[in-house]
């Protein structure tokens, strides 16, 4: 084809610079290019919509590029003569949406791409006529035209590019391991634009200066195929597109060697590995605006031989892909992540698109085995071949990664992957380099869970393991990209799949061996009482990994130290009301413990009781008691009746007596402990406190309000001198008097008690806490008696709203759901609301948390 005409209709106040970018990289395809501004001679006058119109009916293709500007409309005059052009209910139209319905009419091949609203026009203002494209966008899809959508220049041109243009220059040199991914490349729009920018930054266009710039990250995520895609993507900015596997020295040389054939170079055949390298180096110094990639430079002596490659070459761009982080002065690193979650799922699903059974949960199939191979690029590409070879669902492979992990990950078809590695062997290389000590971290934290670790644990020494500088074998971890560093926050995290691999790789009895060494490690960092808010900094980061590490221990009969790890953990959870993982936690704690300590040991006293706290706290009272009642007869038999641990346990069954109404059988249980632990304590202790108010509280629901008032104050005041006056403690003591106060018509003096106990708890727990919508619904029912209304009501709406959500995550029925329902009712009836408006407004509450 001697003459292929495009034109380019775009706005120019939103996309010049796409524009002209555009029109060079089909320019350079020999393609002729024109736009609007090319004919504008006299904008006011009739002439430039003919010009359009003339140039449109005779050329091959269009390319409307749209925005949310319409751009300035041609004179009356002018468009006068092709109103007939105009489909039905179109009665005016821009330039450039002249230039769609030419195309339209002359039935010329058309393309459209739309700016979504991540686009950044190239000027904050520009002509368009109220209305006017919105309507023709409808039209548009109303007419069901397909249209591609692009959030910046980049995207925009490599869309453009993947349509079929003729190629009509002589064709450059190109020597990459595989062709584009096309639409499966997803997620990385961002990184190319970054990396572009990174490589163009002299001056917006490839320089006459090698610019060196590696790409580093974890083996399989994706570094050689985001490198391979960026020379696709920018295929016409380059004189040739070449790529090497530079893993080592003699690698880089024979492989450079090798593009002789590629390039061109006859007579070479023959030549021995440095001819042939001088060859192609020759070659590159005598043409300008070329891109090397050179792929996998993961040893220092492989960066030591890149290093000095680039320093014999001029003219073009250098790309490598590494997995080390210590690059050298003159390059720059750019390091790529996993892909966003929902993009590994959009890879998946299109992967397997004609492949995979098809079943209704598709998508959320694809999600959650996106998620569970840590969005890693390699793993996700492993995943889609398999799963198109053996024709399963995504359910299906789940189950088998679940149960049949190794023969899963092991798999592999480069035929149809591109990928000559399975995905365990993608880290062998830097493995194999690391030192002693980080090998033996790397094997501890493959115990451990995905999440970021803490740089502390490292202080910690693990048992039964030799002594090393656990910060030199991070470094070590680090410097080969089995590791990321947080930039900002003394931590790091260690992908899910090197974690896997890693811990399957293990032989069952030295498995056994650096299991207990994590689980010890991490038993001695988790220190501090889980129920003090103080201890959570410490304890938070580490919650996790104890869960992980708790797990798998129990699962290889390890009672100690898994059984504490796992209380400790349950009394964590529960405080954050995390009530499913607390119940786990305690539960599994319980079994382990009266596996290896019998039926009478006084821990297990200790466990039925926390497995009681929490089935009273998500309103399982009958289920609760036995359990209460059989750790009292295991401590009276362990320590006698008056030990402290006792006056726990009557304490527990004390509370949960009151809950179900039994008063008289709570308070002399109540009584008996305020004495055992006034007489362990002394009179100013914590647990002394509790006793105190746990009676003070039972007082007041049998209306003997002057008994129960000097005692709340005096817990009051023992557990601000114990914790400070900023505890959650503090704040259930200050609750309860303004309780007591509002009972006895001080409300002037309870508002501010529970003002500051809201405080202290929002501080503490953060806004969605159980306790807080205690807080909350105290505050508004005290608002209500003192009849303000309308503050009230947003407090109350929020506490019902919070009791629903409880139910929602926990399966269980809140214990204050009804009465704070009524509550709420009849604060809407005093604001005026009718009975079927306080209904919908409830039923609105209830859908809004999802119990609809």
């Amino acid at each position: 084809m001697d003459d292929f005409r495009v034109f380019l209709s775009t706005v120019s106040s939103e996309f010049a610079r796409a524009r002209d970018t555009l029109a060079k990289d089909l320019i350079a395809r020999g393609l002729q290019v024109q736009w609007q501004e090319m004919f504008r001679q006299e904008p006011d006058s009739d002439t430039l919509l003919n010009l359009i119109h003339d140039y449109v009916r005779d050329c091959q293709a269009v390319i409307c590029v749209l925005g949310k500007r319409s751009g300035a409309c041609p004179p009356d005059a002018a468009a006068a003569r092709y109103r007939h052009m105009l489909p039905d209910g179109v009665a005016e139209a821009s330039y450039t949406q002249w230039e769609f319905f030419f195309a339209r009419h002359y039935k010329r091949r058309l393309s459209l791409y739309r700016a979504t609203d991540a686009y950044s026009p190239d000027q904050a203002i520009g002509w368009d006529v109220s209305g006017l494209q919105a309507s023709f966008l409808a039209h548009i899809d109303a007419a069901g035209l397909h249209w591609t959508a692009f959030g910046s220049e980049d995207r925009l041109c490599r869309e453009v590019l993947r349509e079929d243009w003729p190629l009509l220059t002589q064709a450059r040199p190109i020597a990459l391991p595989y062709p584009s991914l096309g639409t499966l490349f997803k997620g990385r729009d961002d990184f190319l634009v970054r990396l572009r920018n990174s490589l163009t930054a002299a001056g917006g266009q490839p320089t006459a200066i090698t610019s060196n710039f590696a790409i580093h990250g974890l083996g399989g995520i994706g570094k050689t195929r985001a490198a391979v895609e960026y020379a696709w993507a920018h295929h016409d900015d380059y004189t040739a597109l070449l790529a090497v596997v530079a893993e080592s020295p003699q690698a880089l040389q024979t492989n450079l060697g090798k593009l002789t054939g590629a390039l061109g170079l006859t007579g070479y055949d023959a030549a021995d590995d440095d001819v042939k390298l001088k060859a192609v180096l020759d070659w590159l110094n005598r043409h300008p605006d070329w891109l090397l990639i050179l792929d996998n430079v993961d040893s220092p002596e492989a960066l030591q031989a890149a290093t000095a490659l680039t320093a014999r070459l001029t003219h073009g761009h250098v790309l490598l892909t590494c997995r080390l982080t210590n690059l050298p002065a003159g390059f720059t690193s750019l390091e790529l992540d996993v892909l966003p979650l929902d993009a590994a799922a959009e890879f998946l699903l299109e992967r397997t698109q004609n492949g995979r059974r098809i079943a209704p949960d598709d998508a959320a199939q694809a999600q959650a085995l996106a998620g569970e191979l840590g969005q890693l690029a390699l793993a996700l590409e492993h995943a889609g071949a398999y799963i198109r070879r053996v024709r399963c669902t995504f359910a299906d492979y789940r189950a088998r990664l679940a149960t049949s992990f190794q023969a899963v990950v092991d798999w592999s078809d480069p035929a149809t992957t591109h990928y000559p590695r399975a995905i365990a062997a993608s880290w062998a290389l830097s493995v194999q380099r690391l030192t002693p000590a980080g090998k033996s971290l790397l094997e501890r934290l493959a115990f451990l869970a995905p999440d970021p670790v803490p740089e502390f644990l490292l202080d910690v020494p693990a048992p039964n393991a030799p002594e090393q500088d656990m910060r030199e074998a991070l470094a070590d971890l680090t410097a080969y990209s089995l590791v990321t560093r947080d930039p900002g926050l003394p931590r790091f995290s260690v992908h899910r799949l090197v974690l896997d691999v890693t811990r399957r790789g293990l032989d069952p009895d030295p498995a056994r061996a650096v299991l207990e060494q994590a689980l010890g490690w991490v038993d001695d960092a988790f220190t501090g009482d889980p129920q003090d808010v103080r201890t959570w900094p410490r304890l938070d980061p580490l919650a996790e990994h104890a869960e992980a590490v708790a797990l798998a221990a129990r699962d290889q009969g390890i009672a100690d130290p898994t059984a504490r790890l796992m209380r400790v953990l349950g009394t964590l959870f529960q405080g954050k009301a995390r009530y499913d993982r607390a119940e786990r936690m305690k539960r599994g704690a319980l079994a382990l413990t009266e596996a290896s300590r019998g039926k009478d040991h006084p821990d297990l006293a200790v466990d039925l009781n926390n497995l009681a706290q929490v089935l009273q706290a998500t309103n399982r009272l009958g289920e609760a008691e036995p359990l209460m009642r059989r750790a009292l007869a295991i401590d009276e038999a362990s320590y006698g009746a008056e030990h402290p641990n006792v006056a726990t346990g009557l304490n527990n069954l004390a509370q949960l007596l009151q809950d179900t109404n039994r008063l008289g059988e709570a308070e002399p249980l109540m009584r008996r402990a305020l004495a055992i632990d006034e007489a362990s304590y002394g009179a100013e202790h914590p647990d002394v406190a509790r006793d105190l108010n746990n009676l003070a509280q039972l007082l007041q629901a049998t209306n003997r309000l002057g008994e129960a008032e000097p005692l709340m104050r005096r817990a009051l005041a023992i557990d601000e001198a114990s914790y400070g006056a900023d505890h959650p403690t503090v704040a259930i003591r200050l609750n309860n008097l303004a309780g007591l106060l509002q009972a006895t018509n001080r409300l002037g003096e309870a508002e501010p008690l529970m003002r500051r106990a809201l405080a202290i708890d929002e501080a503490s727990y953060g806004a969605e806490h159980p306790s807080v919508a205690i807080r909350l619904n105290n505050l508004a029912t005290l608002m209500y008696a003192t009849d303000r209304l309308g503050e009230a009501e947003p407090l109350m709406r929020r506490a019902f709203a919070m009791a629903l959500t409880f139910e929602r995550e926990t399966g269980h029925r809140h214990p204050r759901r009804d009465s704070r329902r009524d509550g709420y009712a009849h604060l809407l009836g005093a604001l005026g609301h009718d009975a079927a408006s306080i209904e919908a407004e409830i039923q609105a509450i209830v859908r809004g948390a999802g119990l609809a």
